[in-house]
């Protein structure tokens, strides 16, 4: 029920009607709707709040401790004189404090795990939004696909009716009105599992963006691409340092360091520990002659462990070294994993939008085959198979450019990631 209400709150704030017969998504009303509804990614944000908190309370460090005892003591003498009986009640307070370098350490450390944590928020809203906007145009391809296999069934059905209707005029034979019908009935098993295909493609799409799965959508965009001209080189100088894991590599640098820091001021650094103890105490509860006594203690403790060679201690600080200097390695790794990465995506780009070109050539050149080959079956001049060859043909160079165009798409979709850059802020590169 909770989730129910809350889906219904998010179609209110992005603009849809409660209860329409047709919910129209755009590219971004699904990004904005798997960002509200996605499991993970609430997970991942409550794991963030915590190290928040942890950031912004992490002075409590340098709290000092505080307690308070009441205690009765009854003395009283097993052989001899019970002159010396006594009952003493006591109350005290104390606290203490102690100040030592790491404290300093440990909030820089909460500081930079906060960081890093945040890196991994926004890493896991942007895997989530490029999974979207794959799915999303991926449906809309297949959609347009499924519209081509529905035009060329429909023609095929034309067709097979025209021959059907010359027949029983005594215009054409019995041979030609099979060969209709069986060029329109071999059609039809592979229209049937690609519409089954996308209506269990658009259940899974409705179901991860957590829509009721019969709730009528309709995906409201284009595979119309903005071709880019692309430069490896400039993308890697300009974006390289800006990219998550790259920086969430310097983040683990310097969060190895700070935590080396830690263990270093907590095996050879000085602490200074600080006492208060007040005690407040009489031999009768109701008697108003109480006395008291206090006492401060200042303690400074040097460990030496941490001096000498081979201790726990010295190998301790020895190990977070080298845990710092196998986070540099891995840095220096990501960061080559990162330049391939983007040179291939850039090569995939430029090959998806070699592509396009070819398809729409292919294209081009199937229609006008197409409507020749029309024109020459309408007069007799060529058979139908001939004209089924050049039907299949030029829809089948339809389907292979919707193909291109995904893949175009869905490479820049994964370039901007790859960046952490936007394709407007691509182009502003780009342009310069």
């Amino acid at each position: 029920m909770k989730k129910r209400i809350s889906l219904l709150f998010t179609f209110v704030i992005i603009g849809f009607p409660l209860f329409a017969s047709i919910i129209t998504l755009s590219e971004s009303d699904a990004v904005t709707l798997a960002l509200n509804q996605n499991y993970e990614l609430k997970s991942s944000l409550i794991d963030l709040q915590k190290v928040e908190d942890q950031k912004k309370n992490s002075w409590n460090v340098m709290l000092p401790d505080f307690s308070i005892e009441g205690s009765v003591t009854n003395s009283n003498a097993i052989f001899g004189s019970s002159n010396g009986d006594y009952l003493k009640i006591t109350g005290s307070l104390s606290s203490s404090v102690t100040l030592n370098k790491y404290d300093k350490y440990y909030m820089e450390y909460d500081k930079l795990n906060y960081e890093s944590e945040l890196l991994n928020y926004e890493d896991d809203q942007k895997s989530l939004e490029v999974e979207v906007q794959k799915a999303f145009y991926y449906l809309l391809a297949n959609k347009q696909s499924l519209d081509i296999q529905k035009m060329n069934l429909d023609l095929a059905l034309k067709r097979w009716e025209q021959m059907q209707s010359k027949y029983d005029n005594g215009l054409a034979s019995e041979l030609e009105v099979l060969e209709t019908q069986s060029t329109y009935e071999n059609l039809k098993p592979s229209y049937t599992t690609a519409y089954n295909s996308y209506q269990t493609q658009l259940m899974n799409f409705k179901s991860f963006l957590g829509i009721d799965l019969d709730q009528d959508i309709e995906l409201n965009g284009d595979l119309d691409v903005e071709i880019l001209d692309l430069d490896a080189d400039a993308l890697i100088s300009t974006f390289l340092n800006n990219r998550i894991d790259i920086q969430n590599a310097q983040k683990a640098i310097d969060l190895k360091t700070s935590l080396y820091d830690i263990e270093k001021a907590s095996d050879i650094s000085p602490s200074l520990a600080l006492s208060l103890d007040y005690s407040y105490y009489n031999s009768d509860l109701l008697d108003s002659d109480w006395s008291d006594s206090a006492s401060v203690t200042a303690t400074i403790s040097i460990p030496l462990n941490g001096y000498i060679e081979g201790s726990e201690e010295d190998i301790a600080i020895s190990d977070a070294q080298r845990s710092i200097e196998q986070s540099q390695l891995s840095y220096e790794s990501a960061v080559e994993d990162a330049q391939m990465e983007i040179k291939t995506l850039v090569m995939e780009i430029e090959g998806y939008k070699e592509n396009i070109d070819i398809c729409e050539i292919a294209i081009d050149i199937s229609q006008k085959t197409y409507d020749a080959t029309e024109e020459a079956y309408n007069l007799g001049a060529t058979e139908l198979l001939n004209l089924t060859e050049a039907q299949t043909t030029l829809f089948s160079a339809k389907q292979d450019l919707l193909t291109s165009q995904y893949n175009y798409l869905s490479a820049v979709f994964d370039l901007e990631k790859a960046l952490n850059a936007s394709v407007d802020e691509i182009k502003s590169i780009l342009e310069l």
